[in-house]
């Protein structure tokens, strides 16, 4: 898992030459979405998968991604819980709206809680 994410690490960094501020859209996003998403639920995987899918609405998917992947990063060298549950849970929220299955904050909402209930152990 460390290689993947370094490998991620070095993906990100060359595009960081190619295309300026490639995370400000959901940097921006991210505190007004994050209190959104915890209003509606707590666990973990939820949270991954509806942050992902709010800032997907308001940002590009590759830079909501990438933002996902640096906070997965720093939390391998910080005081966070690194997983590859939750790059799939960021994976899975961006896809809801790329694939068009939700085009609304209720609908991330909702698709995130079918996917991740807060009884599961995902």
């Amino acid at each position: 898992m460390i290689k993947l994410l370094t490998l991620m690490a070095f993906f990100i960094a060359s595009n960081l030459y190619a295309k300026e501020a490639v995370i400000l859209c959901p940097t921006f996003y991210y505190s007004s979405v994050k209190k959104t998403v915890e209003a509606n639920g707590a666990h973990d995987k939820f949270k991954h998968c509806a942050v992902s899918c709010l800032l997907a609405l308001r940002c590009p998917a590759v830079d909501v991604l990438e933002l996902g992947i640096l906070k997965e990063l720093a939390d391998m060298i910080g005081p966070g819980n690194s997983e590859m549950d939750d790059l799939k849970a960021d994976y899975y929220g961006v896809g809801l709206v790329t694939s068009l299955k939700a085009k609304t904050d209720k609908a991330c909402i909702s698709q995130c809680h079918k996917l991740y209930p807060e009884n599961s152990c995902q």
